[in-house]
């Protein structure tokens, strides 16, 4: 009769044991890691959405009033923002103005560009300081300005009336003052309400790390 030999099962039986464990090991040590990298992205993608929150409180309840209140100033339309927003000190575009004050389909064909990224020919641009480490970048860019058409008729000397379509972007009282009127009389009708809307995407990121950023679409009506 003859007897299995059993020299090295030991062996093997200790090797596969300790590649189970180093696998163990090695899937804990990944899962931790994936974590902490997981939790740092977090953190610095809710930082980058602050600051683009913040971006958009700045573009909309400063900035454009700041710029519709802009009425032939002697100032450029430039210069006169750019001072009403202090140490901010935005870069604008040549073609936020036009953007401001007219539906989408009368821009130039220069400024209704179709990408709507905002860091791709931003409208306006400014930075954003943070608690700690580099500032954030925030850009903006208008990429639709509603349109409203109003329709009156004028009568000729033959008696035949004529229909006058008027295209705007909004009526609203760009003073921030005065309330809209039709004439000057002691007593006069208000004019219906047309609000300037616009569509704003937004972007921040961390100047140093531009993989820090966050995007916000905003409709905004004024």
């Amino acid at each position: 009769m003859k007897l299995l030999n059993n020299n090295g099962i030991a062996l093997v039986t200790a090797i596969m044991f300790t590649f189970l464990a180093l696998v163990i090991s090695g899937t804990l040590l990944y899962m931790v890691t994936s974590g902490i990298r997981s939790s740092a992205a977090l953190k610095n993608y809710k930082t980058a959405l602050s600051a683009s929150y913040g971006g958009a409180e700045i573009v909309t309840k400063d900035l454009l009033a700041s710029a519709l209140a802009f009425q032939n100033q002697s100032s450029s339309f430039s210069s006169y923002v750019s001072g009403k927003m202090g140490t901010l000190n935005p870069t604008l575009s040549t073609c936020f103005q036009m953007k401001l004050e007219n539906p989408r389909r009368l821009w130039s064909s220069a400024c209704a560009v179709a990408n709507a990224n905002p860091k791709n020919a931003p409208d306006v641009t400014f930075s954003l300081s943070a608690t700690a480490g580099s500032p954030y970048a925030v850009y903006s860019k208008i990429i639709d300005t509603t349109e409203w058409r109003f329709t009156s008729f004028s009568s000729q000397a033959s008696g035949r009336p004529i229909a006058i379509t008027k295209v705007i972007a909004g009526n609203s009282d760009r003073s921030g003052q005065e309330e809209l009127v039709q004439s000057n009389d002691s007593n006069p009708p208000k004019a219906p309400h047309v609000p300037y809307m616009y569509k704003i995407e937004i972007q921040s990121e961390k100047q140093q790390n531009p993989a820090e950023k966050a995007n916000l679409s905003v409709m905004y009506a004024y």
